[in-house]
């Protein structure tokens, strides 16, 4: 009775705070599209969100296929965060501008999500559980706020520690409904679900350092262009830039 009390407890903290995540990831994929180098390619990411999609699928039913018992389901959770954060992460390890790379990665996330919400979506509603499909949109969020977590590392140096970071947050969070339901024991499912409520508490909390640290690298990039643009154009005695980002037309001396 108390697992299913926690797990209830938990569906509906994770619905709660991915309504809240919506809005703040939403706002910084906003503002760091004004000053991140633009994907010119939209099919390019749309290309990479399917592949990382598609590779997850396939990985993750080569590895649990031949698992038969529902002891064995356990690992679902597991191989899901480690898959499915590594295929997301599959775009930043091309070649070329790290803030593109950024950028195109992050795009990847929020495709992956929702070709993930929409067929799931779709499941549920002709299973009849519509509302179930309706919370499977409001949690797309989590996918690019695990990626973007992982990305944060990687800007400081280190993707695999972003990586493992990303992917145990991926597995605490999908953990407690698989616990409830196979009750393996009786301390196994309250645990996962307190495990769970936790790694959403972290994501969300620290989601702005995350993002943040993009911006800030965005920013200095974009204010190291400006420079250069002044220099080039202080040379010929016409143009000057403002620091909204604007210009600002100057006569000649």
């Amino acid at each position: 009775m108390v697992s299913e009390i926690l797990l209830i407890l938990y569906l509906i903290f994770a619905v709660f705070v991915g309504v809240k995540l919506y809005g703040k990831t939403n706002s910084w994929l906003s503002e760091l599209d004004r000053i991140t180098p633009p994907i010119v390619e939209t099919g390019k990411a749309l290309k990479y969100g399917f592949l990382a999609f598609g590779g997850a699928a396939v990985l993750e039913l080569l590895v649990l296929y031949p698992i038969s018992s529902d002891a064995g389901l356990l690992f679902l959770p597991l191989v899901a965060g480690f898959v499915e954060e590594g295929a997301k992460l599959s775009p930043y390890l091309r070649g070329g501008d790290e803030l593109y790379r950024w950028r195109l990665t992050v795009k990847v996330a929020l495709i992956f999500a929702v070709i993930e919400a929409v067929l799931y979506g779709i499941t549920l509603f002709f299973s009849g559980n519509i509302l179930g499909a309706l919370l499977r949109i409001v949690v797309v969020m989590y996918h690019v706020s695990f990626t973007a977590i992982a990305l944060e590392d990687a800007l400081k140096g280190s993707l695999l520690s972003g990586y493992l970071k990303a992917a145990l947050l991926h597995t605490l969070y999908d953990a407690p409904p698989v616990f409830v339901t196979l009750a393996i024991s009786d301390l196994s499912p309250p645990l996962a679900s307190i495990m769970g409520i936790a790694a959403i508490v972290y994501t969300y909390y620290h989601v702005d350092e995350a993002f943040g640290v993009a911006h800030r690298m965005a920013r200095r990039a974009l204010e190291e262009r400006k420079k250069k643009a002044q220099e080039f154009w202080n040379e010929r005695g016409g143009i000057s830039f403002s620091e909204d980002d604007g210009m600002e037309f100057t006569s000649s001396p």
